[in-house]
């Protein structure tokens, strides 16, 4: 998938999507778990002569606008969660371990936002050599224009300390599934202290910039 990339892809039924929910939930948070030990140093990589590119992805109801000096990555154990990371510099099988920011969306069912939001986060607060550090804020918050749940705290691994937002936003039909679950897509950003490295104010930024495309018109 390249970097401008924004393939639009049918959206599959409510039933289709609580077959597959829990295998994408798992598949997540087993690439999350894969990519927390990044944060590594290196340059952010910022070329003033680019232009923002959109995080989009198959089966993913939201889109994300990601700023100048990012580029798209896939990730081999999990290619269809879209991600991009910071800075470009950041190749080949180092793509992930050196990033300095990272974007990641997806699509799952839950009961509520923010169990959605939990979901993810306990994937990122298990992982072995992560510790969980200080909740900056937490509750009910905008993404993109929607209503959502959102999360930003820091948590530590063994070569940084990293800033992260997760943020969830109901993106499919009101009606729930027969388990009583709800589709919500999900942002993940993250940024590190290493020199170079993104703002956290990028954060905003791209959780701000979310739309939601598909159980609900786009926004």
């Amino acid at each position: 998938m390249s970097d401008t990339a924004t393939t639009t892809t049918r959206r599959p039924s409510l039933s289709q999507t609580a077959r597959s929910a829990q295998a994408k939930v798992v598949g997540a948070a087993l690439t999350i778990s894969a990519l927390l030990l990044a944060g590594c140093a290196g340059n952010s990589g910022n070329d003033p002569a680019s232009t923002s590119l959109l995080l989009a992805g198959p089966n993913t109801n939201i889109v994300v606008t990601i700023p100048a000096g990012w580029h798209q990555v896939i990730d081999s154990a999990n290619p269809p969660i879209p991600e991009m990371v910071s800075p470009t510099t950041c190749m080949g099988n180092q793509e992930v371990s050196c990033a300095t920011g990272l974007a990641r969306i997806g699509t799952l069912t839950a009961p509520t936002a923010q169990a959605a939001e939990q979901t993810i986060e306990q994937a990122v607060t298990t992982t072995p050599g992560v510790k969980t550090g200080a909740t900056l804020s937490q509750g009910p918050g905008k993404v993109g224009r929607h209503d959502g749940y959102r999360h930003r705290f820091t948590f530590t691994n063994p070569s940084a300390t990293l800033t992260c937002e997760i943020a969830a936003v109901p993106s499919g039909p009101t009606t729930p599934d027969a388990q009583g679950n709800h589709e919500f897509s999900v942002v993940l950003v993250w940024v590190s202290d290493k020199p170079g490295a993104p703002k956290p104010e990028v954060i905003d930024q791209i959780i701000g910039s979310a739309k939601v495309v598909g159980g609900q018109p786009p926004s």
